[in-house]
């Protein structure tokens, strides 16, 4: 994919992104939320310390988590790069953080080392995801861990879809894929396997959050009080009874 191409995609991606940022309720950015957790829990538990984020959106992660040496982010879209400058201004570990604007392909090589590489929501928005899976293994280290995390198709609430009969194949791009320019659908085995494939070695791998419905059913679900924080925690924590239908899944690797 050429690069106007591929600006046109931020662009637009970036676009729906801010709209979800206006809405009282926005199920997206919950869920974003929920990732975050997520993330933050592995940054923790790896003792994360020279940190590289591949894409940082509307909000990145260094406003959450602030236990590192080095955070390097690099963000395409040009209002995001923007947007994450502003955010540095002011923080006691500016001097830290590092901000590129730029594609990961174009700019990789003039990259350091990390310990620790995030990929997050990112992997099924790519045409191309094997290319951008080569770019990261030749940046890891022997030692550096590989953190990327995706939509599960075999999510909960594709499967009611599925069961009621409203989804007919559940690899076929759905409305918000389409929305947010996602290219691919991953379950557990697509996404090891093209991992493994590109000379990746699993180190673990898990899902997170049970959700029951859709993103405009959850956001009404909210909206009349139905719902509330308290059953966002709730749907959080069942995923121990439910492990493999969470309704993102995660990988970290290292280089084999």
């Amino acid at each position: 994919m050429k690069n106007g191409h591929k600006k046109k995609e931020i662009a637009n991606y970036t676009e729906e992104l801010l709209k979800e940022k206006k809405k009282e309720y926005s199920f997206v950015l919950i869920l974003k939320n929920v990732r975050r957790k997520k993330v933050i829990e592995i940054l923790n538990r790896y003792k994360a310390k020279y940190i590289l984020e591949i894409g940082c959106g509307l909000e990145p992660l260094f406003n959450y988590f602030d236990n590192f040496e080095s955070y390097t982010i690099v963000e395409p879209s040009e209002s995001l790069y923007k947007y994450a400058k502003k955010q540095v201004i002011g923080k006691l570990l500016n001097k830290k953080i590092k901000i590129i604007h730029g594609f990961i392909e174009n700019v990789y090589k003039n990259l350091g080392k990390y310990d620790f590489i995030i990929l997050s929501s990112l992997l099924h928005e790519v045409i191309k995801p094997k290319e951008i899976l080569q770019v990261i293994y030749n940046i890891c280290a022997e030692d550096t861990i590989f953190h990327v995390n995706v939509p599960n198709i075999f999510s909960l609430h594709n499967l009611i879809g599925y069961e009621m009969g409203i989804i007919e194949n559940l690899f076929d791009l759905n409305e918000t894929d389409i929305r947010f320019n996602r290219h691919t659908k991953f379950d557990k085995n697509l996404l090891t396997g093209m991992l493994t494939e590109n000379g990746f070695e699993i180190i673990d791998y898990g899902s997170y959050f049970i959700k029951p419905f859709t993103n405009k059913q959850m956001e009404d679900l909210l909206k009349y009080d139905i719902i509330n924080e308290k059953s966002i925690e709730g749907l959080e924590k069942i995923i121990k009874y439910f492990p493999e239908f969470g309704a993102e899944i995660y990988v970290n690797a290292k280089k084999r």
